[in-house]
């Protein structure tokens, strides 16, 4: 069990070096991060055509899915977390819900009644925070995004239509959470990680990550073995 502990030890504190160390970041994401940060005009008056006519405008126009510019939205608007952060961004895959939805009508739903703005503006220009004193009757945007998203996923039977489903739960700054000296030991570091996370502890004991299952054919004395691990006869950080 001491051995166990050790190596469980060695998993978080390798994990804090990995965090700490710098990493590629893949460039559509931070566009897509900086562009969530925007806040643009707000549009007060909206043309109000019924559906149909607001579809057969779009293809009048020759809007289509080709004319999709930005491919991935990373849903995390200020507007939103003005008020409350409990969950983390949507990753958003715009180009293919058009391409599965086919409508573009589906979402942009009403267009700005200025005719010099875009005919597919973007959400947060018509809703942004709820009960806005001078257009009160608009859907904030957190409602907007819900009543969207999960109404369509339900009306498909696709689609998450719960939280965590389409969010991660933010997770507290574990610098302000992790009591532990400098020069903190294996054990000093696994008894404070399990003074939150006792239950996840004992449930990766019983994985097969921990007790390595199966057969060992590439490892020396050990090829016939169908269990050889960290649960078992080897001791490893990782």
């Amino acid at each position: 069990m001491i051995r166990k502990i050790m190596v469980w030890a060695g998993v978080v504190m390798l994990g804090a070096c990995l965090c700490s160390a710098e990493v590629w970041k893949a460039p559509d994401q931070e566009k897509a991060k900086e562009r969530a940060k925007e806040l643009v005009p707000f549009v007060d008056a909206v043309k109000d055509d019924c559906k149909v006519l607001r579809r057969v405008c779009l293809l009048d126009k020759g809007i289509d899915i080709k004319d999709v510019e930005t491919t991935y939205f990373h849903l995390e608007s200020p507007i939103i977390k003005a008020r409350e952060d409990h969950y983390g961004p949507v990753r958003f895959a715009h180009k293919r819900h058009a391409a599965l939805i086919g409508d573009c009508t589906a979402c942009h739903h009403y267009r700005p009644k200025d005719e010099s703005m875009s005919e597919t503006t973007r959400c947060s220009a018509c809703h942004q925070e709820a009960f806005k004193a001078d257009n009160p009757q608009r859907l904030g945007l957190k409602a907007a995004f819900h009543q969207q998203c999960m109404a369509c996923h339900k009306q498909e039977a696709k689609g998450p239509v719960n939280c965590t489903g389409c969010h991660l739960k933010n997770v507290p700054d574990h610098k302000e959470l992790v009591k532990l000296p400098d020069d903190a030991d294996p054990f000093q570091v696994t008894a404070e990680c399990r003074r939150c996370h006792d239950a996840q502890a004992e449930d990766m004991l019983t994985t097969a990550h921990w007790l390595w299952k199966g057969p060992s054919p590439f490892t020396v004395k050990h090829r016939k073995d169908i269990q050889h691990g960290k649960g078992t006869t080897a001791l490893n950080n990782y």
